[in-house]
């Protein structure tokens, strides 16, 4: 019961700020009071998942097998080249577009829906076929299941499911949470958590 009271105060508070966030940068909404709400509801509802003395299915499976986490710099800098390759390849295929068809996409929809498929295929193709991004390997960095019912020939060699490294895509879309769970609970983002994956030195 406590474990479904935890899910549902994640899906209503990620739905809260999330709205927030569409009304501030894609409806450019002007009702701050709202907006501010929803945003402090959203965020009073993960308040409980981010309190240090709370701990999630990753962090005990940090805990028991007691695995040494990956700096949160090497986390950083690996995002930032993966952040620079995926706008890379975004302004190739719509300067294609625009010689090929003459259409301006950016122009008519917003950037960042044009980029999400974008990022999400580029982390789920890398991290499910090769468990790291090339903006992990210069760490040697590669994502591994914590969840402890995979049969694998070690804990650390477990290999994330397709499902598991979809959702580490698609909650990396909600950047800014992402990038506020980070901050209490370095190094491990929401994208972590909700996936129950774990980013670690190879």
């Amino acid at each position: 019961m406590k474990g479904f009271k935890t899910i549902l105060y994640l899906i209503f508070g990620i739905i809260s700020i999330a709205s927030s966030l569409k009304l501030l940068i894609f409806d450019k909404n002007d009702e701050y009071v709202k907006i501010i709400g929803l945003l402090v509801f959203g965020l009073f509802l993960l308040f409980p998942l981010i309190k240090k003395d709370t701990k999630t299915d990753t962090e005990k499976f940090i805990e028991n097998k007691n695995i040494e986490t990956v700096i949160w710099w090497k986390r950083l800098i690996g995002f930032l080249i993966d952040f620079i390759i995926i706008n890379f390849i975004y302004i190739m295929i719509i300067n294609f577009i625009i010689s090929f068809f003459d259409i301006r996409l950016d122009k008519l929809y917003n950037p960042l829906l044009l980029i999400s498929p974008l990022v999400i295929f580029y982390y789920t193709i890398q991290e499910y076929l090769f468990q790291t991004t090339i903006g992990k390997i210069p760490f040697k960095l590669k994502v591994i299941s914590a969840k402890s019912d995979i049969n694998s020939v070690s804990d650390l060699e477990s290999i994330p499911t397709f499902f598991q490294v979809l959702i580490r895509s698609l909650v990396r879309l909600l950047f800014f949470i992402d990038i506020f769970f980070f901050l209490f609970k370095r190094p491990t983002g929401l994208h972590d958590l909700v996936s129950k994956t774990l980013v670690i030195k190879k």
